[in-house]
């Protein structure tokens, strides 16, 4: 090998050796940007806000919402939006996020809108229910459970021997309060 070859090969080396570190710290801050754009996406994405930004003006459903106990509580204790409709769990909140992004698609093209909207009600419930049903009403027993704000003992006597009921009968939150955030449609 030639002399003029083997100061160039040392000078490549040298130059991979100080580009795996720079290459490697741009990666970490990719991958750091990118996780964070992610986490904040997820959590403008579960604002009221962001909800409102469709609903309101759409449809009635912000303003029966607001009209609710999940909005308006003599605890101050409110439950939005995504309480209700967006899983906890990380696999469930992506697919629920991403079934939800079908939602622009239709809202773009006219399919549901302000004035077919009380007609498609009943099947968008009977959708939101039927998940509900499927996994036992997680979302309500994310709230309402025995260490936070569920104890029968502090219940009325009506209600402590309905939950009491739902229990034996392994019924599920949404079997008796169907309609409590939004009012139920007309056709049932």
């Amino acid at each position: 090998m030639s002399k003029k070859f083997s100061r160039l090969m040392q000078a490549m080396r040298r130059r991979i050796w100080l580009g795996l570190p720079l290459g490697l710290f741009v990666f970490v801050g990719f991958i750091v940007f990118a996780v964070g754009g992610f986490q904040t996406m997820m959590h403008v994405t579960n604002q009221n806000e962001f909800c409102y930004a469709c609903h309101v003006g759409m449809d009635t459903i912000v303003e029966e919402y607001q009209a609710s106990p999940h909005f308006v509580s003599d605890d101050e204790v409110h439950a939005t939006c995504a309480d209700c409709h967006v899983p906890i769990d990380f696999v469930g909140k992506i697919v629920t996020k991403t079934k939800a992004s079908a939602d622009i698609y239709y809202m773009l093209i006219g399919t549901i809108n302000m004035e077919n909207f009380e007609s498609e009600r009943l099947r968008l419930a009977e959708h939101v229910w039927h998940e509900m049903e499927a996994n036992d009403s997680q979302a309500c027993r994310n709230c309402h459970n025995e260490e936070q704000n569920f104890d029968l003992a502090k219940q009325p006597a009506r209600a402590r021997t309905n939950h009491q009921k739902m229990d034996a009968l392994e019924s599920t939150c949404i079997d008796c309060h169907y309609g409590i955030a939004h009012k139920r449609p007309t056709e049932l």
